[in-house]
């Protein structure tokens, strides 16, 4: 990540001070969107008027990112993003845009592989549209659990499941010969255009699709609370439920008739509720649980090119390429925990 491209920094130090101002501020404290624009466009202007450097006048870049989150990142928007700093709109179109991005290479290895036709059969149709549905599901199913509705999101895994492998039974029992043949850029535009929409997908509109209905009483806050808590914020279901009987306990004495009344927002309150030391661990589990199972999805994705291509081949070296980065990622966590803990 590098500091603000619009911006023209003439010294040298002043730029290396941006980009680890950026650097800590939008990587440790997900601020909304053009936070870090918006700071540095002012560092930037309060440089140029003084002509001193950017550390004389705010000191160390990762203190002022510290102070800057604390002052100008609002509960309303730490409240709707998870241990990733995603909301659960981001986290959908992230998730297709991956696909996409993945369709896209797929796409160009057959083109590579097989020349510019491709031959469709009945086999390749079912597998090929049951993929598809299990990505667009488990695109949802991320975004359920971010929006802290685990009901629903544990309906779409069990989707998930269902679509994958009924695809691969049909694909393996239904009929191989060809029915026909599609240009190998028409796979490629389709992936691609997947990537584009993606991207092009309001957040905010995105966020709206997985945003669950507003009152219901107490009972329905109270639901919401458990499912925010280990939803969005990656508690375990015995600290989650603790702190809903403990919420429970308190509307029970209090005035208030409603929860809503007496603890304020729900997802403001669940925010507060998983601020602290605890979130950064969490989070920490949650990446290596991700990794650990991309890493196995890699493996059986990949385990035949593995046994049967040699080392010569391309097919052979993808999976080991990924599986090492996935290994780099977990070192990477495991590292950060450490100095954590110094």
């Amino acid at each position: 990540m590098t500091a603000n491209t619009s911006i023209k920094w003439t010294r040298e130090e002043d730029e290396r001070w941006a980009a680890a101002f950026e650097r800590e501020l939008v990587l440790k404290h997900n601020p909304q969107k053009g936070l870090a624009d918006q700071a540095l466009s002012e560092v930037h202007e309060t440089v140029t008027e003084t002509g001193r450097s950017a550390r004389d006048l705010f000191d160390d870049p990762r203190q002022y990112a510290a102070s800057v989150a604390a002052e100008r990142i609002d509960e309303a928007h730490t409240s709707r993003v998870d241990l990733a700093g995603t909301t659960a709109g981001e986290r959908f179109t992230a998730g297709l845009a991956v696909a996409g991005f993945n369709g896209v290479l797929l796409s160009a290895s057959l083109w590579v592989r097989n020349g510019i036709r491709a031959d469709v059969s009945w086999a390749t149709l079912t597998g090929v549209g049951a993929l598809a549905a299990a990505t667009v599901v488990a695109c949802v199913a991320l975004a359920l659990r971010t929006a802290g509705r685990m009901a629903a999101m544990r309906a779409c895994l069990g989707a998930f499941a269902v679509t994958l492998v009924g695809g691969i039974a049909a694909a393996s029992l239904l009929p191989h010969h060809a029915l026909f043949s599609l240009p190998a850029p028409v796979l490629l535009a389709a992936s691609a255009a997947v990537m584009v929409g993606a991207h092009r997908l309001p957040d905010r509109t995105a966020d709206r699709w997985f945003a669950p209905a507003r009152g219901g009483g107490s009972e329905a806050w109270l639901r919401r609370l458990d499912g925010l808590l280990r939803g969005r914020h990656g508690m375990s279901a015995a600290d989650a439920r603790g702190h809903v009987a403990e919420a429970r306990s308190h509307l029970a004495a209090a005035p208030e008739p409603t929860a809503q009344g007496e603890f304020g927002d729900v997802e403001i309150y669940a925010s507060r509720l998983a601020d602290g030391p605890g979130r950064k661990r969490r989070a920490q589990r949650r990446r290596v649980l991700a990794v650990g199972l991309l890493a196995v999805l890699v493996v059986v994705a990949w385990s035949h090119a593995l046994r049967s291509q040699g080392v010569a081949s391309y097919r052979f070296w993808v999976p080991l390429v990924l599986l090492a980065a996935c290994a780099a990622d977990i070192v990477q966590v495991w590292r950060d925990g450490r100095r954590q803990k110094r």
